[in-house]
């Protein structure tokens, strides 16, 4: 049965060689969770040189809400293939009021940052029946005058995780303070870190589950980790099986890395027919 998929954060660009692409968490989840065959909405915010009649969002509800600018992420690498991050534009902050009333029902609450821009107050927004999950990786940035990105310890860990179900974390993201995992635990119910190719461990009620990735050739492992997270969030949604819901992210975030961007988000019948039991 299909469900309301809401994802706040920002729409973004990404700078690649032949120019902008559509990138950022908020697009990379609702996208998922629209090929799944679910409603999808994102609350957002974007300047007046976004693509709101980008064909890549049709069938998406989309609440734009005007900014001086839009975010947008250059991504350079080494000749050792690390990654260094530079903002180049950042989109306004969303806030509590940004989120439409007849929204703060939704079946799913994804809330998934990638500048620090949704507040500590939109936690707070949703019904009690809402499933909300979250991904850290923008509340875990910051950067300088140049727009050189750099990891900061999370400040408001403590205002937000308690109130929400489902934290799902890379271990990318604590890779400059891996100290923090421990707190992420002890504040949330749910907490599941995924390692790229190695698998995923959750950790709930002072226990750990191991799942394996599923093995496939990896082109692009860009948004795979928010395709994971939304797949995680539908099925724990309709099953209440963490362990039925890792298998079934793995298995969509297994298409998404085939890949270049959002091109390889599968539809439900290719899961349907990868799915491993």
């Amino acid at each position: 049965m299909p469900t309301t998929f809401l994802s706040v954060g920002h729409f973004c660009y990404d700078v690649s060689p032949n120019g902008y692409i559509l990138g950022g968490s908020a697009s990379y989840s609702t996208l998922t969770a629209r090929n799944l065959g679910h409603h999808a909405r994102a609350v957002t915010a974007v300047g007046s040189d976004f693509d709101r009649e980008n064909p890549l969002l049709e069938g998406i509800k989309t609440l734009y809400h005007e900014s001086p600018e839009t975010t947008i992420f250059d991504n350079q690498y080494d000749a050792k293939g690390r990654r260094q991050q530079f903002i180049l534009g950042s989109a306004q902050q969303l806030r509590g009021n940004h989120i439409p009333r007849e929204w703060r029902t939704s079946d799913i609450a994804y809330l998934c940052p990638i500048a620090d821009e949704v507040s500590t107050e939109v936690v707070h927004c949703f019904s009690d029946e809402t499933l909300i999950g979250a991904t850290p990786q923008g509340w875990l940035r910051q950067w300088d005058a140049s727009g050189r990105v750099e990891a900061k310890r999370w400040g408001t860990a403590k205002d937000i995780l308690p109130h929400i179900d489902i934290l799902i974390l890379s271990d990318e993201d604590l890779r400059s303070y891996p100290d923090e995992l421990e707190k992420y635990i002890g504040l949330t119910s749910i907490v599941v870190l995924t390692q790229g190719a190695q698998g995923a461990t959750l950790f709930q009620n002072g226990t750990q589950l191991e799942s394996a990735a599923y093995s496939v050739t990896e082109v692009d492992p860009t948004g795979a980790g928010d395709v994971f997270a939304t797949a995680f969030l539908i099925n724990y949604y309709q099953s209440r099986s963490v362990k039925e819901a890792l298998n079934f992210a793995h298995c969509v975030a297994s298409f998404a890395v085939e890949g270049i961007g959002t091109s390889c988000i599968p539809k439900l019948p290719q899961v349907v027919s990868r799915l491993q039991t």
